[in-house]
């Protein structure tokens, strides 16, 4: 017996064909496909490999750090945030490589990404966390009105490296991202493996640590210099994200080249860009003045001791006096520069004052900083 079509079947059906038109199928199947299928094809390598290709590991390896750095160094703190400058083969590389990490090409991916800094929070943002960590870690990107978003780039729409790996991303990230580690395998040994580990599990591995930015990086940390914003700082999110843990600082400075702004601060993107700034790679580099950075900490650190009774009047009197001793550390050093190149007896005498200025400023800086540090220690 047939079964008949009822008006209820129907409207299911179409309730279903609805639903699944929400999604990027293409976008979706592939974030769920390849890992599965390099995981299969890896077990079944490795279960029949006579012994390890340490070749072939040691490549993808080094190809899954290079990729790491093209997303973070190349799409995210060159294109989208245009925080310092590059010669046009490191803009080459950079586009190359970042194609074979299969996160869209670096014109839709910054376009996406500005976006997600002017509307953070809010409904507007791509990958807004407010809708939960698994929405922002990968969720949104199976869901067509988050994913096809229109193009707001229009530096980068003139720029005509940008557009090229727009044009034809496909095929250059097949090509990068499968083609190039299958070939290499080869020659050391494996296509199978060097497709596999160089390739798959790479890509795999690669977009989760990127996506970590969008969710651990707004959900594990602190909120060092803004609270405004879900944004947080965490050493244990640069250690997963080639130094993009400290993401508070880079959404309250999205200029700065740097995210972790100390020396011992695990920031690989930030020493990367450094050397090719050494290396006459790269220049231009952008960042913001430590005055900037130390007013935005101490206003934040202000709001947590006013919520633990301190006075608001004297925390904002003792904040403006180490702000003050910073503007004028910074100032006369500047001034003690400038009069170091005057050749006349006068400048030896002002020199002499110079000095003596920049200590005392540096002391009531100091002072004032040690008797913050206390307040915060008690707060």
């Amino acid at each position: 017996m047939t079964k008949k079509n009822t008006p209820e079947s129907g409207l299911h059906k179409k309730s279903f064909k609805q639903w699944l038109s929400q999604f990027d199928l293409t976008v979706s199947l592939f974030l769920i496909l390849n890992p599965l299928i390099s995981i299969s094809l890896a077990v079944y390598y490795f279960t029949n490999a006579e012994s390890l290709p340490w070749g072939i590991l040691t490549f993808s390896l080094i190809f899954a750090a290079a990729t790491n750095l093209s997303i973070t160094a190349g799409y995210h703190r060159l294109f989208s945030h245009k925080s310092y400058d590059a010669h046009p083969l490191v803009k080459a590389l950079f586009l190359l490589v970042g194609a074979s990490a299969f996160q869209g090409s670096a014109l839709k991916w910054s376009s996406d990404h500005r976006r997600h800094h002017s509307k953070i929070d809010t409904e507007s943002d791509p990958y807004n966390i407010q809708e939960g960590f698994w929405y922002a870690h990968m969720g949104w990107m199976f869901r067509k009105d988050s994913v096809n978003l229109p193009i707001q780039a229009p530096d980068l729409e003139k720029d005509w490296m940008v557009q090229v790996q727009d044009k034809h991303y496909i095929w250059i990230a097949i090509a990068t991202g499968f083609l190039f580690p299958m070939i290499v395998g080869y020659f050391l040994g494996s296509a199978l493996a060097g497709l596999v580990i160089g390739g798959g599990l790479r890509i795999a591995l690669t977009q989760q640590s990127t996506f970590f930015v969008n969710s651990l990086c707004h959900t594990l940390g602190t909120q060092t210099y803004s609270r405004e914003i879900s944004a947080r700082d965490s050493f244990i999110v640069a250690v997963l994200t080639h130094g993009e843990g400290y993401h508070n600082f880079h959404h309250k400075f999205q200029i700065d080249y740097r995210n972790g702004i100390r020396w011992y601060h695990w920031d690989p993107t930030k020493w990367t860009i450094l050397t090719l700034k050494w290396m006459g790679l790269a220049y231009k580099l952008r960042q913001i003045s430590s005055a900037e950075i130390l007013k935005a900490r101490l206003q934040v650190e202000s709001l947590k001791m006013k919520g633990r009774g301190f006075s608001e009047d004297h925390l904002e009197n003792l904040r403006e006096k180490i702000l003050s001793a910073q503007l004028r550390m910074k100032k006369l050093a500047e001034d003690y520069e400038r009069v170091k190149n005057e050749l006349h007896d006068a400048s030896i005498a002002k020199l002499e004052q110079i000095k003596t200025e920049l200590k005392v400023a540096k002391l009531e800086f100091e002072m004032g900083m040690r008797l913050w540090r206390i307040y915060m220690e008690t707060a």
